[in-house]
């Protein structure tokens, strides 16, 4: 089933289905990338992946630093 999105009456809520299958897309793309961030959210995907090019090191958001440090 879908994380986070929940059925209406009318059935789901395409929009929130797509947003989030895009934010787990973004997530997974990271993952491969080597890069953990803080969740599964687009802004803590951004975030993380912008600090991970900006050092040059793969960040890790369940220690909030970087990979091998």
């Amino acid at each position: 089933m879908f994380s986070g999105v929940t059925p209406t009456k009318s059935g789901y809520d395409q929009d929130a289905v797509k947003k989030d299958e895009k934010e787990l897309k973004s997530y997974y793309d990271a993952v491969r990338q080597g890069i953990e961030p803080r969740s599964t959210r687009q802004p803590d995907i951004d975030a993380a992946v912008k600090l991970s090019n900006e050092a040059g090191k793969a960040f890790d958001g369940t220690k909030l630093g970087f990979m091998n440090d």
